[in-house]
């Protein structure tokens, strides 16, 4: 027998507030004839997976640094990417000399009003202390297309690729700092027009390196004229990239999440050249003399780009889900997972459910945060919820009315998938997920009950996913693309907790005639 709990004021749960989320059966709730319960006894099997190496080639934006918790150990992020020629075959004047040359990544960040002076603050910065960033030349050619598949399809690199990208790199750096930490200082932006006018605008916070003057100067502009610099074909197999390389050097670190294809992210090469004084700059009569001019040529981050990650190995019990980004770890759950008497592969308790005829108003599942485990990590302020056998979107997500698959908008599906509950000291509680229409389906339209996936997510709408490296264990296949930008995470009780108060369970809103 199913054990069920009259809900005497289940109506006050669907009130007017949700009218921007259709839910089932919300008709006859409290109409004459019915009886609105709750069902919460489903049974649920559910375990935390760690997470083999993910491809990361191609993701919308990348981690850069190295964090660090108690719950999850160390994880380092790098990147490597190839760069684009901001003009093809370029010309650089008589006797070009190199003056600077910076590397710049625009942080993500927001701007204050402070004392009435403008001031930024960082957004996706995860830490504070100091770590080791190092920038090297690439020896390691990135395919576009699959040569394994006659070059039908898009290559795919997954988050392992360090060691192969240190086995082909010029052993010494471009850059190298063993102290670095993010400013949220703007800086003042140097440009030189055509004419060779100087000119300053003050830009928001980035990731500014200065790069050594020598190795561009042979690498760029000693190759004027040649071939290597004709076209971006050419230029890729010369220049087959940068590592952002990054280590720890003490404890904590610092994680940035960057966005490489900024229209204010590339390299950019400041130089002196002798060029024809057309203008007579000089007022001394002669416009064919050649004059010391100052120009820039930039170098553009495009092409592909990976993300590298070294997580150290952690250990999981069986009381909790342990959720980390990056490189990290999921659950996987298994709803209605109790026994299967005649092995048609449906429950025995999703059979009877679904001879009971019920109109589901609401089923969501809570996630209660096991806060003896997370005192320093970066609770992530949303989790997400898919499809694993088909790697999709719930139903409810496209149901959710600010559903908006692979936009930037972070305050989407804040029906279907709820934002962090936290309490006044800002500490997580809880997460709620609706899943009215999935159960609907399962109980009423006979759908077929499926593994579901929970991760981390830096933003709901990056629901793209990326394959996983086949493994010994391929109980995971493809993971959202959201959950590979973030080193944010979170531990959870399962449904087998000894907290019981807490423990993951699936509450069932419905209604049914009366007898």
């Amino acid at each position: 027998m199913l054990k069920t709990t009259t809900v005497l004021a289940v109506v006050v749960l669907f009130g007017a507030c949700e009218d921007d989320f259709q839910t089932l059966g919300s008709d006859v709730i409290g109409e004459p004839g019915f009886d609105a319960s709750v069902y919460d006894e489903t049974l649920i099997s559910a375990h935390s997976y760690d997470l083999p190496p993910v491809q990361t080639n191609s993701l919308p934006l990348n981690l850069l640094g190295v964090y660090t918790d108690n719950v999850f150990g160390t994880q380092e992020a790098s990147v490597l990417s190839n760069l684009e020629l901001s003009s093809l075959d370029p010309s650089f004047g008589t006797d070009p000399v190199v003056d600077s040359v910076v590397l710049t990544i625009p942080y993500l960040s927001h701007e204050v009003l402070k004392n009435d002076k403008v001031e930024y603050v960082l957004d996706s910065v995860y830490g504070s202390t100091p770590i080791r960033l190092s920038v090297y030349e690439s020896g390691y050619f990135l395919n576009n297309y699959d040569p394994d598949t006659n070059f039908e399809q898009t290559q795919k690199y997954y988050s392992n690729l360090e060691p192969k990208i240190m086995n082909n790199i010029n052993p010494e750096p471009i850059y190298e700092r063993d102290n670095f930490i993010p400013s949220s200082k703007g800086y003042l932006e140097y440009s030189v027009d055509a004419m060779g006018v100087a000119d300053t605008v003050v830009m928001a916070p980035a990731l500014r390196l200065k790069l050594k003057n020598d190795f561009f100067q042979k690498k760029i502009l000693d190759k004027a004229g040649s071939s290597v610099l004709l076209n971006q074909d050419n230029f890729r197999n010369y220049f087959r990239g940068l590592y952002l390389k990054a280590d720890k050097v003490g404890a904590g670190g610092t994680m940035m999440l960057l966005n490489l294809l900024d229209s204010d992210a590339g390299i950019t090469i400041y130089y002196k050249t002798k060029i024809v004084d057309g203008n007579d700059s000089d007022d001394d009569g002669d416009r064919e003399e050649l004059i010391e001019g100052r120009r820039a040529f930039s170098l553009d981050f495009g092409g592909v780009r990976v993300n590298t990650f070294q997580q150290e190995a952690s250990q999981y019990d069986d009381q909790n889900l342990y959720l980390k980004g990056g490189e990290g770890s999921m659950a996987v759950i298994d709803l209605f997972s109790g026994p299967d008497a005649n092995n048609d592969g449906v429950s025995d308790e999703l059979e009877a459910l679904r001879e009971n005829n019920w109109l589901i108003n609401e089923a969501h599942l809570d996630f209660f945060v096991n806060r003896d485990y997370i005192s320093d990590v970066d609770e992530a302020e949303r989790v997400y919820l898919y499809d694993l056998k088909n790697n999709t979107i719930l139903a409810d997500y496209i149901l959710d009315a600010n559903g908006q698959p692979n936009g930037m908008a972070s305050v989407s599906n804040r029906r279907h998938l709820e934002p962090l509950e936290r309490d006044e000291d800002g500490k997580g509680i809880s997460y709620k997920i609706r899943i009215t229409r999935y159960v609907d389906q399962l109980l009423n339209q006979d759908s077929t009950n499926v593994k579901l996936g929970l991760v981390i997510t830096q933003n709901v709408n990056l629901i793209s996913t990326y394959k996983v490296l086949p493994s010994a264990n391929p109980e995971v296949d493809r993971v959202p693309g959201g959950a590979l930008i973030t080193p944010e995470a979170t531990v959870l009780y399962g449904p087998d907790a000894q907290n019981e108060d807490k423990r993951l369970k699936l509450k069932i809103y419905y209604t049914e005639p009366k007898n």
